[in-house]
């Protein structure tokens, strides 16, 4: 009997929340994790992580993409008894607000779908991610890619949560400068600083600044961009855990970018602009107003990417 093919695809990186969207927004981010799945005859599931050296250090049963993976086989009636081989190729940098952890479940979970009889929605696969304390927002741009919305369908009180992942569109001309200081923010201490409560004008506020974003992203609006990304639920409290941060952000804008805000939960800067010229100054600013506060800091220019770890030809 001839070897089946392998399975092929990539995961991309992501920020979440953009400004005023905080759990909501995803985007996904032309920075992939490469996957390849081949069938083994012994029962064994093996993964090779080339994107992260010390990962050959790590207890295996912990690994996000297996964690994924026997999930989707649990939900989506997939047999793992013969065994699978799995390569992970690409790095994206851990502990900056890219959705590294996201993008692992996304991988597992993407193998899961493709080897389904009967594939499963996207709705069941984020809520599948999300069971496993993914992030929405970052969840569904790794599974769709391009510029998502999360809406939580299932009330306040439910135990089982549950998710329409919904995809807009977005301008093909923005570039993401993202700075990564030499920093680390923990998600249960980036979650404690934030408030319990905000006032009804706060929320109200952060609704309409919310689909201006989507609106800006959508037509290159920088101008309308620059006025939305700015937050009251979630940046305010995180920028202060990392020096230099905020400075970064208004840097970044002061050297032409559209806007600036915390990249997922951070320590990681995100800037947009529509003009690939302005990205040098953008890139040098970000990086000077971190080493002004004692930190070194790299960059990463990106732009948006169109494809994820959910097969398009069912999604």
């Amino acid at each position: 009997m001839a070897k089946s093919a392998p399975i092929t695809f990539h995961v991309p990186a992501s920020a979440a929340n953009l400004g005023p969207g905080y759990g909501v927004i995803g985007l996904a981010l032309d920075l992939p994790l490469g996957i390849t799945v081949e069938t083994r005859t012994d029962g064994e599931l093996n993964i090779e992580r080339h994107d992260d050296p010390s990962a050959h250090l790590e207890d295996q049963r912990h690994d996000p993409v297996l964690r994924g993976l026997r999930l989707g086989a649990e939900l989506f009636s997939v047999s793992l008894a013969k065994g699978l081989s799995i390569t992970v190729e690409g790095t994206i940098p851990r502990g900056t607000g890219m959705g590294t952890i996201s993008a692992g479940y996304a991988a597992g979970l993407g193998i899961a779908v493709r080897l389904a009889k009967n594939k499963p929605d996207t709705s069941a696969v984020l809520d599948a991610l999300v069971s496993l304390n993914g992030d929405p927002a970052h969840g569904a741009a790794a599974l769709l890619g391009g510029l998502t919305v999360t809406s939580q369908l299932s009330p306040p009180n439910d135990l089982e949560l549950r998710h329409q992942p919904l995809s807009l569109s977005i301008h093909e001309d923005w570039h993401y400068v993202i700075a990564l200081p030499d920093a680390q923010m923990g998600t249960a201490e980036t979650k404690r600083v934030l408030p319990p409560t905000l006032p009804h004008a706060a929320t109200r506020r952060s609704i309409g600044r919310a689909y201006g974003v989507l609106r800006a992203l959508e037509q290159a609006d920088e101008g309308l961009l620059r006025s939305c990304l700015q937050d009251e639920v979630h940046v305010p409290y995180r920028r202060r855990l990392v020096a230099g941060l905020g400075q970064a952000m208004a840097d970044a804008v002061e050297a032409g970018a559209a806007g600036a805000t915390i990249c997922g939960h951070g320590p990681g800067v995100i800037s947009f602009t529509t003009v690939q010229g302005r990205v040098p100054a953008i890139a040098r600013a970000m990086v000077h107003a971190f080493a002004e506060a004692g930190r070194e800091a790299t960059t990463l220019t990106l732009q948006t990417a169109f494809y994820g770890a959910f097969p398009p030809s069912i999604s």
